[in-house]
């Protein structure tokens, strides 16, 4: 029997989905470098967008356009009042300008605009309501002040619905700006007026003294000798006092230096008005020596009237530029500014 040589051929065992699966290479569950850098990044969601002013315009100018016209047709009756307010009152007639430079106020910080959410602030709508309570109570009430005082948080809630809490916060102080074009209630002017009034009579009394006239204050009267100079309610300064508040607030919001810098203008206020009224009664009553006609007294009543106001301004530029030379910001200055560059 002839031996034959037989080659057994291995069979391959018979392959099963699930082994199949086992024999597959897996996937390392060690992360390789590339993946843990992308991986350990969180995605940044940027909530805010720089537009431009043309296209913001754009987007939101349906919502502005609706908005102003709801204000007009709501608010005509008190925009009449504030008007009448500028025009008869001399207290309030710097008025006319509040607006204008509420708007130049945003203009010039126009590069520190934050930007837009892109989407609808619903916390807005607090704010509106406030609004509407305080339209409904000061309309009730025949309160015209507070109805005036409602446009403040219309237009704040507006703000924020439409742009969002860093674009309200970048338009308060324009906004707060607003409140200087309202009158103040009957009785805080009336106080207001009544305390301006003894301090600038006695103040005056002093300045008079101390020029060699025999001055006495009675009150609100000041008698120089034998005449008497009677400092009345619209000589006690509360037009230069108001005049000078608004361009001090002004500056203070227009300044990117130091909160130090906008309070110091502040509080520069009230001083520098009783200062420069006291100065007008004093020059009134030397004058008053000299004129004994009442056409030159009257004339000489209004035209330090309205000498005063360009001089509190000046005296308070001084104040602001003493100010900033006095305290210079300093620059400062990180580890980074002293590596040298790879350049």
């Amino acid at each position: 029997m002839a031996n034959r040589s037989t080659k057994r051929r291995r069979r391959k065992p018979p392959t099963h989905p699930q082994a199949a699966r086992a024999q597959e290479p897996r996937a390392s569950k060690t992360p390789s470098r590339e993946s843990r850098h992308q991986t350990s990044q969180p995605v940044a969601e940027a909530p805010l967008y720089q537009v431009s002013g043309h296209e913001l315009l754009k987007g939101y100018l349906p919502a502005l356009a609706a908005f102003l016209g709801v204000l007009l047709f709501a608010y005509w009756p008190t925009l009449l009042w504030l008007e009448d307010s500028w025009r008869n009152e001399p207290d309030y007639s710097h008025g006319y300008l509040v607006l204008p430079l509420a708007g130049l106020l945003c203009w010039q910080r126009r590069e520190l605009f934050p930007g837009v959410t892109g989407r609808v602030n619903w916390s807005g709508l607090a704010l509106i309501a406030l609004a509407v309570v305080m339209r409904i109570v000061g309309r009730l009430s025949y309160t015209d002040f507070l109805d005036a005082w409602s446009l403040l948080p219309l237009i704040t809630g507006t703000v924020l619905l439409l742009f969002g809490w860093a674009a309200m916060k970048w338009a308060l102080p324009a906004i707060g700006f607003l409140f200087l074009m309202i009158p103040l209630p009957y009785q805080a002017e009336s106080l207001l007026s009544w305390k301006l009034q003894g301090i600038a009579s006695e103040l005056s009394t002093v300045m008079l003294r101390i020029l060699g006239q025999p001055a006495v204050s009675e009150g609100h009267v000041i008698w120089i000798d034998d005449q008497r100079l009677h400092v009345e309610e619209a000589c006690s300064g509360m037009r230069i006092f108001v005049g000078v508040a608004a361009l001090a607030y002004f500056w203070a919001a227009s300044v990117t230096r130091s909160w130090i810098d906008r309070v110091i203008l502040l509080a520069a206020v009230i001083p520098l008005a009783v200062m420069v009224n006291a100065t007008r009664i004093t020059a009134v009553g030397l004058l008053n020596q000299m004129f004994d006609d009442t056409v030159s007294r009257n004339r000489i009543h209004d035209w330090s009237g309205y000498m005063m106001i360009p001089l509190a301004f000046f005296i308070l530029w001084l104040v602001k530029v003493y100010w900033q030379r006095l305290y210079r910001p300093l620059e400062q200055l990180t580890a980074r500014d002293f590596v040298p560059s790879s350049t």
